[in-house]
């Protein structure tokens, strides 16, 4: 089944696949393309029979008789019962597979509080506590985007970020979303998750990100080769190396993992060193393969509506929670 995604690299169908529901989903699409697929095809053939058999030329005229249509009737008949069972065997089980089974508590799941407005995701984690602490519209500032109440014990190991997720691998997520302004909608193609989010409503959604997953393993397989004889700076400019690079003298040009400059000058000046050392072509990969988008227009800058999406171990989890709590209480000492 080519339409499927089941690993780490985008293909030419769909984005990989990388949570533990996803396959279901994969499947149920690829059911669907196939269906309309052979339908386009089919009633594409008996378009084209009509528009030859029943052209007008000399020497034959209309018939004004009914016709009966058998065939036709029998497949539309059998359009309509395939797609019955498309429905009631495919769609539904999926989804009430889903939708019945959130996360029990004695699975520790992680739980989000994920803000929309025009045009950002807001992050809200709860920190180790399990518990969020308050929040107040009136504390709303450029420093605390949720109004996090810092005086609530409850606060002190919640962390905030925007357009910026980490999330763990292997560990059920707990997404609770909401709007402030208009209608979003949540979209994490790689996770086969989307979810409009409405002002006035808390909306859940759950999944499970496959324990390999990581956004270092779905990076490593999509390494890709550019000629740098047709690459500019701008095509590249969300890649990284995928290896060290030097020049004629042995000096490292980028290194691995870097980006090939900050800006236009200093990205037209890498690609040329790296012309200059024989380089015909560079292997780069994507700097964050993963994001959350907004799959509902909300508005002119509808389409800067992302944030990026880092997916992480357990243990890498903890420690990155760990630190970024650390640097906010730190942060929060000086400021008092």
């Amino acid at each position: 089944m080519m339409l499927l995604a089941s690993d780490t690299r985008y293909g030419n169908w769909l984005p990989p696949q990388l949570s533990t529901h996803g396959d279901k989903i994969d499947h149920l699409i690829f059911v669907l393309h196939v269906f309309m697929a052979v339908l386009f095809f089919g009633w594409g053939v008996y378009f084209t029979y009509c528009l030859v058999k029943f052209r007008a030329r000399t020497g034959h005229a209309a018939t004004y008789e009914p016709v009966k249509g058998g065939a036709s009737k029998l497949i539309e008949v059998a359009v309509i019962v395939f797609e019955l069972i498309v429905l009631f065997a495919l769609s539904m089980p999926v989804w009430a597979d889903y939708k019945n089974k959130p996360p029990a508590a004695s699975e520790n799941p992680l739980t989000v509080h994920v803000h929309s407005k025009q045009f950002e995701w807001q992050f809200h984690y709860c920190g180790p506590d399990g518990q969020f602490g308050k929040t107040d519209p009136k504390l709303i500032s450029t420093s605390n985007f949720i109004g996090l109440d810092e005086n609530d014990p409850n606060s002190k190991d919640d962390l905030q970020f925007v357009n910026d997720c980490h999330l763990p691998t292997g560990r059920p997520i707990r997404m609770e979303i909401f709007a402030r302004d208009v209608i979003h909608s949540l979209s994490i193609p790689t996770m086969r998750v989307k979810q409009d989010a409405i002002p006035g409503m808390r909306i859940p959604i759950w999944f499970t990100i496959n324990k390999d997953a990581t956004t270092a393993n779905v990076s490593k397989g999509m390494v890709q080769e550019f000629p740098l004889a047709r690459t500019t700076w701008y095509r590249i400019r969300h890649h990284v190396a995928a290896q060290d690079y030097k020049n004629k003298a042995g000096d490292i040009i980028v290194k691995a993992g870097d980006y090939l400059g900050n800006d236009l000058a200093s990205g037209k000046e890498i690609i040329q060193k790296l012309r200059d050392a024989g380089n015909e072509t560079v292997s780069l990969r994507p700097g964050n393969p993963l994001e959350i988008v907004c799959a509902q227009l909300c508005g002119n800058n509808h389409y800067t509506m992302k944030a990026q999406l880092k997916t992480l171990t357990a243990d890498e989890f903890e420690a990155w929670q760990a630190e970024e709590i650390k640097k906010k209480n730190t942060e929060l000492e000086v400021d008092f």
